[in-house]
């Protein structure tokens, strides 16, 4: 976004004015770009008075990337419009399981004129933190008010907003991650902030990172043991004989607040099936974000996804996957083909690139499907011997209404190789557009998938969720629809954009509350309106009652590690594994429980004092608990 407003930096220590490099040269494997300022804020509890909201008004206004954006946007020579694409693993109707994952908690997110609204938010400990195009608000989890709305420019003062925002809790070392990035001044930048605590009101560290001259459009950043990584539409390099890029950011420095943090560069492997160019977007591949009970170990791959598509251009559809290996010592960043998977056949194009997709009462081809990517986020979660990956993403039913495509892929612990697992598209046959989705998977391997809903008949733009539990059959949502917030209005005058992006996240407490924020229309007709909810998957009874009642305490005695669980689903044998803050597995043994309970002790006799994390699990079951050794 691009708003006027000039800030100050008097709320704010002096920068420190670093070295900038420019872009990967094509043929170079990476560059280490060093930021360009950095500094630390005022608690943001202080800073919000000092620079309220943006006021919302009647005005609309255009991300500042869209104009670029349309002329940018390649267009596939293998292109074949047509919409005779069957799908033959759409789920027709929805599901009938009984259960209750009514919400939990429902409240009243931010509104924004700005288009898209870009709704984005993060669930903490104790706290949620939403972003929106322009303006931050922190509430608690039963929905109270920490800060109400501020400007988020407060973090970046002087700089243009031209917004993307994203917010994330990194809950491995309890730290808030908040970034926007500006492309109205060249150099081009990402502006990344980092909580110094766990309260999301305190103060932050913050960095700015030059692009040079390549806008870094649509960044979607997720955590990883070794960094935090950066995907993106780099327009400024886009031609068909330049790579688009990734990025990583020094996460180990970030959490100590040293300014010399820097971000590596690296190119794409050169893919003309990479870019979909007929979509609405295109080249935005989407790394792994770590929702599991311990971070990978230190030095695990991390990857990256994205997927082709016949219907749009493609010569495959399959879903695509591209290894990342981060040297933090010699400062590179190495991209390999890993793999890729053949799907079912899909049609994922809409209007060539165009905004005038989803229909609402009285206004036809209204508004962005939001075609030609993976949804963000793409949750990874480690269970016993596997590890997993869910992603979604809209695709056409037919006659531009909007369904919702999604997979799950694992990977075999000890092979490391990665399989599909299991594929589906949510389409209801009722005439109803589902699309802006985003999905997540809990610790005992049940998934979730929310999104907007429309029709051009009656139902105005909302906001729905449903579910599966991991012992369902594959390719199925079987619970009910929920709606989460029900639409009152049409929405117009947005340049057809809508959304961008929606956020829907684990809860850090427990591992398997889902906390989501999406778009609808309420206020009025002209203004985006969002919505924070959150709700569990559970049938009210069976199996995830008794997984629910699951109970772990570890604490220590001398050398060793006491570890009791009570409540368990089931006696079938579970792994007991203890791991570092860094991921790596110290111990693991085996053990089978007794009357759903059982008791056993980790020997740390040789382990430094600090913080480590007691997993148990199974198969589509885990646990995770926090403990300190003395």
């Amino acid at each position: 976004m691009k708003p006027s407003t000039l800030l100050s930096l008097a709320a704010f220590c002096a920068p420190m004015i670093l070295t900038a490099q420019s872009i990967v040269p094509v043929g170079s494997s990476s560059t280490y770009v060093h930021c360009t300022k950095f500094y630390e804020t005022k608690p943001l509890s202080e800073l919000a008075k000092l620079y309220p909201a943006i006021p919302v008004d009647k005005t609309h206004n255009e991300e500042a990337a869209d104009k670029v954006r349309k002329k940018a946007r390649p267009h596939d020579a293998n292109f074949k419009p047509t919409y005779d694409y069957s799908d033959p693993v759409r789920q027709s109707q929805p599901g009938t399981r009984v259960g209750n994952i009514a919400p939990l908690v429902n409240f009243q997110g931010t509104t924004t004129v700005w288009d898209p609204g870009d709704p984005n938010g993060a669930v903490g400990d104790s706290d949620y933190v939403q972003v929106i195009n322009v303006n931050y608000s922190i509430f608690t989890k039963t929905g109270a008010s920490l800060i109400p709305n501020a400007n988020l420019g407060g973090l970046w003062p002087g700089n243009p907003q031209d917004g993307d925002p994203v917010a994330l809790y990194d809950k491995f070392a309890h730290r808030w991650f908040i970034s926007e990035f500006q492309i109205t001044n060249t150099p081009y930048q990402f502006c990344v902030a980092v909580s110094k605590t766990s309260d999301p009101t305190g103060a932050y560290y913050v960095w700015e990172f030059s692009m040079g001259n390549t806008d870094p459009d649509y960044p979607k950043y997720s955590i990883w043991s070794d960094g935090y990584y950066i995907t993106f539409q780099g327009f400024g390099s886009f031609n068909p004989n330049v790579p688009q890029q990734v990025a990583v950011l020094e996460r180990n420095r970030m959490l100590k607040g040293d300014p010399s943090a820097g971000m590596v560069l690296a190119n794409l492997p050169l893919n003309p099936n990479f870019v979909g160019g007929n979509n609405s977007l295109f080249a935005s591949p989407k790394t792994l974000d770590c929702d599991a009970s311990a971070l990978p170990p230190f030095g695990t791959p991390e990857y990256l996804v994205y997927f082709e598509n016949i219907a749009s251009g493609g010569f495959d559809n399959k879903v695509v996957m591209d290894k990342l290996v981060f040297d933090t010592t010699a400062k590179t960043l190495t991209v390999t083909r890993a793999d890729s998977f053949a799907v079912s056949t899909f049609n994922a194009y809409f209007s060539n690139g165009n905004t005038t997709d989803i229909s609402q009462p009285g206004l036809p081809h209204a508004v962005d499907a939001l075609d030609g990517t993976f949804n963000y986020r793409v949750p990874y979660v480690k269970f016993t011997g596997y590890n997993s990956v869910v992603m979604s993403n809209t695709v056409n039913l037919g006659g531009m209404v909007a369904g919702i495509r999604w997979y799950e892929l694992r990977q075999n612990d000890t092979t490391k190789v990665w399989s599909l697992y299991q594929q589906g598209t949510y389409g209801p046959n009722d005439g109803v557009s589902r699309w802006n989705g985003a999905i997540c998977q809990d610790y005992n391997g049940n998934i979730a998938l929310a999104y907007c809903v429309a029709d051009s008949v009656s139902l105005y733009p909302g906001i729905r969720y449903t579910g599966r539990l991991s012992t369902d059959p594959a390719g199925q949502m079987t619970f009910p629809e929920q709606t989460a917030a029900l639409g009152t209005v049409t929405l117009s005058g947005t340049f057809g954009r809508w959304g961008d992006y929606s956020q829907l996240d684990l809860d850090p407490a427990d591992g398997y509350t889902f906390w989501c924020t999406n778009q609808y229309g309420s206020s009025s007709n002209t203004n985006q309106d969002t919505r924070i909810f959150s709700f569990k998957l559970a049938t009210g009874l069976g199996i995830d009652d008794v997984q629910d009642q699951t109970n772990v305490k570890v604490y220590q005695s001398g050398n060793f590690l006491n570890v009791k669980a009570t409540g368990l689903p089931g006696n079938n044998s579970l792994a007991v594994d203890l791991f570092d803050v860094s991921g790596r597995q110290l111990s693991s043994q085996h053990i089978t429980p007794a009357a759903n309970m059982f008791e056993t002790k980790i020997d740390v006799t040789t382990l430094p004092k600090g913080v480590y994390f007691v997993r148990i699990g199974r198969m589509n079951f885990q646990r995770v608990v926090k403990t300190v050794i003395n």
